[in-house]
């Protein structure tokens, strides 16, 4: 990626890094938001955990076990992982030296559970806000920290692009076929799609000025596979304030336009879209804030926004939603989220003076 296209996400990351300071403007446990019939009460101190024992810099993405106990990424290098009860009980932390922490996943092979970690290349010392840019690495995991299989990196498989481009992967989602689809969303905003073992089999996406499947700042990638003749792979356009549908070939189908809002990765949950807010403009129109993050909660038939924890109440007009933005500041940068079968949100956040994830319990 060329530095003119690299620099709206990248400057931003850099800047707000070193520029935001860490002032904690948050509400008080038990504060309600949200809107209409997806109203949650919001606990920031969920996580049980002693941050001598269980550091995080940034409390980036979680999955959830069969057995219930959910798995946090974070970007430490002490640990790639902390495992927490859905109380917020501290279990155990694993995975030091694994770094650049970014994306998780989770899935079966031959009936053994397996942890996907996705280095982004964006890599920290334990103290303070000392980032280093580089290459980023998948690596194939058991819950136990034992490492089965590092993915080669484009560039090792002789398709990496010439000049200043990185492989700086953001997340990954397994198919029905059993291979991973690979985001490179801090560099090329290229999909792979590669096997258990490393092999490519295709890779589409990345930048197109002016065509439908353009992306840019490819910040996440889930599957929906609720109609099994027509899955869908979702991926953020987050730069673009947008969510884009594409077949597992990599042909486009579809936008959601979430205009003001710097949108990650989908997650489904019955008949409800989450995701999580990362920045939002002033006012919905005006300069991009840091510290601005929310949640929104979208109605999967329609794909519209029924509700925005911490945001402006979602207005469409003539079936346009109008520009969202944060009103409270209870969240700073929301990056990723989990939702459990209770409808419960667990949401991890970017530069947020190293907490750890909040919980967010639906109202009944």
């Amino acid at each position: 990626m060329s530095p003119s296209l690299r620099a709206p996400v990248l400057g931003l990351f850099i800047s707000t890094l070193f520029g935001s300071g860490t002032q904690i403007l948050a509400e008080e446990a038990g504060v309600i938001l949200g809107h209409g019939a997806a109203k949650y009460s919001v606990d920031l101190k969920w996580a049980k955990a002693d941050p001598k024992v269980a550091p995080v810099i940034n409390s980036h993405a979680m999955v959830e076990g069969r057995d219930g106990m959910l798995y946090l990424v974070t970007d430490h290098p002490e640990n790639a992982f902390l495992v927490f009860k859905k109380d917020g009980t501290f279990v155990r932390a694993f995975g030091k030296g694994l770094e650049g922490g970014h994306g998780v996943e989770i899935f079966e092979d031959k009936g053994e559970e397996r942890l996907i970690h996705v280095d982004c290349g964006w890599h920290f010392e334990a103290e303070g806000w000392k980032p280093s840019a580089g290459n980023g690495r998948v690596t194939i995991l058991k819950t136990d920290g034992t490492i089965v299989k590092r993915l080669p990196t484009p560039f090792e498989l002789g398709i990496g692009e010439d000049g200043p481009q990185k492989f700086m992967p953001c997340d990954v989602a397994v198919t029905p076929q059993h291979t991973i689809l690979i985001a490179d969303g801090y560099a090329t905003d290229k999909i792979y799609e590669v096997t258990m073992t490393g092999e490519l089999v295709k890779q589409w996406g990345g930048h197109a000025d002016g065509k439908p499947g353009d992306l840019r700042n490819a910040h996440g990638i889930s599957l929906d596979l609720s109609d099994p003749a027509k899955p869908l792979v979702w991926v953020p356009s987050r730069s673009a304030n947008q969510i884009k549908a594409f077949t597992l070939d990599g042909e486009y189908v579809e936008t959601i336009d979430l205009p003001g809002a710097y949108a990650g990765q989908l997650f489904f949950r019955g008949d409800r879209i989450y995701t999580a807010v990362c920045w939002s403009k002033k006012d919905g129109t005006g300069e991009m804030l840091n510290q601005s993050g929310f949640v929104l909660v979208l109605d999967r038939a329609t794909r519209k926004v029924i509700s925005a924890p911490g945001g402006s109440e979602p207005v469409y007009v003539d079936g346009k939603l109008q520009p969202l933005h944060q009103t409270t500041k209870t969240f700073l940068h929301g990056h990723d989220l989990y939702v459990d079968s209770d409808g419960a949100i667990y949401l991890g956040e970017w530069n947020a003076d190293r907490r750890y994830p909040a919980k967010l319990t639906p109202v009944k």
